[in-house]
C-alpha cells in the first residue's frame, strides 16, 4: 500500500512538473516575441495589469480547488465515487458565481484600477478589461482540475495547461501584432499591443475549457461506486469553504503582495531622484524600466524550476488526504520526506544554475533585450534565483500540511513573511545604493521565513525524522560543483573565437547547461542522494538505481 501510494504521488508530480515545464517554457518564449512586438514600453501595462488579475483568480484557483481536491480524494478512498462527483457538481456551481463576481469586478473597475491606484494611464485600463473575462473561464477550468487531481489523475490538469499556453501564444502575439499595427504612429500602440496580448489569455481559457470539458466527459464513467453514498444529503459547501477558505487567505498574500510590488516599486525608485525619474518614453520612465526587467527578464526565469515543485504540492495533497483518512501515519511520514527531498534535488541545482550564468541565460533567452534593461537584469539575476529554494520549500510542505488537514498554519507563516516583504521593499529600495534590488532582497526574506516555518511545522506535526545530510547537505554540495563546472566552462567556450557571439554564444550557453545536468546527475549517483528504493519511484528511476549499483 505504502508504495503504490508513493509511486503514484511521485508519477502525479511528475506529470504536473513536466507539463508545468513545457508550458513555462511556452511562457517565456511568449514573453520573448511579446517584447518584440510591443516593446519594453508595451510590456510595462502587462506586468502591471497581471498582478491584479493573480489576486482576484486565487479566490477562485487556490483554496477551492485544494478543497474539491481532498473531499474527492477523501470519498474515493473508500469507493464513494458518487459522493465524489456530488462535491464537483456543488463546487463547480460555487465557482461559476465567484468566477462571474470577479470578472465584473475587474471589467468595470478597470478605470479606477488601471488609472488611479496602478497609475497606469488609459493603456492599463483596457488592458485589463480584456483580461477581465478570463477570471469566469478560469473559475470553471479550476472545478474540474480540482476533482480530477482528488482521483489523482493529473493528465487532465497537465492537457489543459498545454492547451492554455498554446492558444495564448497564438492568439495574444497575433492580436498583439494586429493592434500594434493599426495604432501605429498614434502614441497608443505599445498600449493597444499590450491589450492585444491579455486579449489572447482570455481566448486562451475559453479554448483551455472546452478542452477541460471534453476530457472530463471522457473520464467521467471510469469510476463505478463501490459502495452506496452513505449520506446523498450532505452538506457539501460548508465543509469545503472551511478548508478552501484558509488556504485562499494564505495564497491571496502573496498576490496582494505582489499587487503592491506593482503600485509600491516604481513611486519608491522615484523617490531617490534622477536616473529613476527620467522618461525614455511616453508614460515610461527609468523606474518602469527596472521595474519591467525585473518582471520580464528575471521573476519569468526564476519562476521557471519553480513550475517544477507546484507539481509536488499539488500531488501531495490528495496523497496524503487520504492517507490520514486511512490512518497511515508511517505513510504520511514517508510522503512528506520524499517529497521534501525531491523539492530540495530540484530547488538547489536550479538556484545555482540560473545564479552562475545570469548573463549568458538572459541572453540565451531574450536576445534583443536592450543594453540598459540588461544591465540592471544581470545583478537582478545574480541573487534573485536562491529564492528558487524557499520557494520550493513553501509549495511542497504547503502542499503536505494541507493534505495533513492544517490549513492555517501556512496561512500564518506566509502572512509573516509578505508583512517581511513588504518592510523590506519599503526599507532598501528608496537606497541608492540598492533600489531595485531590495525588491528580489524582500522575496527572498518572504520565502525564507515561511518556508523554514512550513518545514519546521510539517516535521513536527507528522513525526517524520529527516535527514538533513540527504535533503540539503548533498543537493547543495552537488549544486556547487555542478555551478563551478558550469560557469567554468561558459568561460572557456565564450574565450574561443568560434563562440564570440550571435547564435554561436547562445550554442556555447547551450552547452554549458547541459554539462551541468550531466555533472548534477552524476553527483547525485555518486553521493547516493536517493535510496535505490526511492529512485525505483521516480519515472524513469529503475534503470537509474541499475546504474547506480553497477
Amino acid at each position: 500500500m505504502e508504495t503504490t501510494k508513493k509511486t503514484t504521488f511521485v508519477k502525479g508530480a511528475a506529470i504536473l512538473a513536466a507539463a508545468g515545464l513545457v508550458c513555462k517554457l511556452i511562457g517565456v518564449l511568449f514573453r520573448i516575441f511579446a517584447v518584440r512586438i510591443v516593446g519594453e514600453p508595451g510590456m510595462k501595462y502587462y506586468e502591471l495589469v497581471y498582478p491584479t488579475y493573480s489576486w482576484l483568480l486565487i479566490i477562485s484557483s487556490s483554496g477551492i480547488p485544494t478543497a474539491i481536491s481532498r473531499l474527492v480524494a477523501e470519498r474515493a478512498a473508500v469507493g464513494n465515487h458518487d459522493g465524489a462527483r456530488r462535491v464537483f457538481r456543488r463546487s463547480l456551481l460555487l465557482l461559476f458565481l465567484i468566477g462571474t463576481v470577479t470578472s465584473a469586478l475587474m471589467f468595470f473597475g478597470a478605470g479606477w484600477l488601471g488609472e488611479t491606484v496602478l497609475n497606469g494611464g488609459e493603456g492599463a485600463k483596457y488592458s485589463m478589461m480584456a483580461l477581465a473575462p478570463a477570471l469566469l473561464f478560469v473559475s470553471l477550468i479550476c472545478a474540474y482540475r480540482g476533482y480530477l487531481q482528488g482521483l489523482q489523475r493529473m493528465t487532465g490538469t497537465s492537457i489543459s495547461q498545454f492547451a492554455e499556453q498554446v492558444f495564448k501564444f497564438i492568439f495574444g502575439l497575433l492580436l498583439a501584432g494586429y493592434l500594434f499595427k493599426r495604432y501605429e504612429g498614434t502614441g497608443f500602440a505599445n498600449a493597444a499591443g499590450a491589450a492585444g496580448l491579455l486579449l489572447g489569455v482570455t481566448i486562451s481559457e475559453i479554448l483551455a475549457l472546452v478542452v477541460m470539458m471534453l476530457f472530463y466527459a471522457r473520464t467521467k464513467g471510469q469510476y463505478p461506486a463501490l459502495i452506496a453514498d452513505p449520506n446523498p444529503h450532505e452538506r457539501v459547501i460548508g465543509p469545503m469553504l472551511m478548508i478552501a477558505v484558509p488556504i485562499t487567505l494564505g495564497a491571496s498574500i502573496l498576490p496582494i503582495a505582489n499587487f503592491l510590488d506593482s503600485v509600491m516599486i516604481t513611486r519608491l525608485l522615484q523617490r531617490i531622484g534622477a536616473p529613476f525619474t527620467t522618461f525614455l518614453a511616453r508614460d515610461f520612465t527609468f523606474a518602469d524600466l527596472n521595474y519591467q526587467a525585473l518582471c520580464t527578464y528575471v521573476r519569468s526565469i526564476i519562476n521557471l524550476p519553480a513550475t517544477l515543485t507546484v507539481g509536488i504540492s499539488m500531488s501531495i495533497v490528495p496523497a496524503i488526504s487520504a492517507a490520514r483518512v486511512q490512518k497511515d501515519a508511517k505513510g504520511m511520514q514517508l510522503l512528506s520526506l520524499l517529497s521534501l527531498k525531491i523539492a530540495m534535488a530540484i530547488g538547489l541545482p536550479c538556484a545555482v544554475g540560473l545564479s552562475v550564468l545570469a548573463g549568458p541565460i538572459i541572453r540565451l533567452l531574450y536576445s534583443r533585450v536592450t543594453p540598459e534593461a540588461y544591465a540592471i537584469a544581470v545583478p537582478l539575476m545574480h541573487v534573485a534565483p536562491f529564492t528558487v529554494i524557499f520557494i520550493s520549500l513553501v509549495q511542497t510542505a504547503t502542499g503536505a500540511l494541507q493534505g495533513a488537514g492544517k490549513h492555517r498554519l501556512p496561512v500564518w507563516f506566509l502572512l509573516i513573511g509578505g508583512v517581511t516583504k513588504v518592510l523590506v521593499n519599503i526599507i532598501f529600495i528608496p537606497m541608492p545604493k540598492i533600489n531595485i534590488l531590495g525588491a528580489v532582497f524582500s522575496n527572498l526574506a518572504c520565502f525564507g521565513i515561511a518556508g523554514i516555518l512550513d518545514t519546521v511545522a510539517l516535521l513536527k506535526i507528522t513525526g517524520a525524522r529527516l535527514n538533513a545530510l540527504d535533503t540539503f547537505v548533498k543537493p547543495a554540495f552537488a549544486s556547487a560543483v555542478m555551478g563551478a563546472g558550469a560557469w567554468g566552462a561558459q568561460r572557456l567556450l565564450s574565450r574561443i573565437p568560434l563562440f564570440g557571439g550571435g547564435r554561436m554564444a547562445a550554442i556555447a550557453t547551450v552547452l554549458a547547461i547541459v554539462l551541468a545536468v550531466l555533472i548534477y546527475g552524476a553527483m547525485t549517483l555518486a553521493l547516493g542522494m536517493f535510496t535505490r528504493e526511492e529512485l525505483t519511484y521516480i519515472p524513469g528511476g529503475r534503470k537509474l538505481a541499475r546504474f547506480a549499483r553497477r
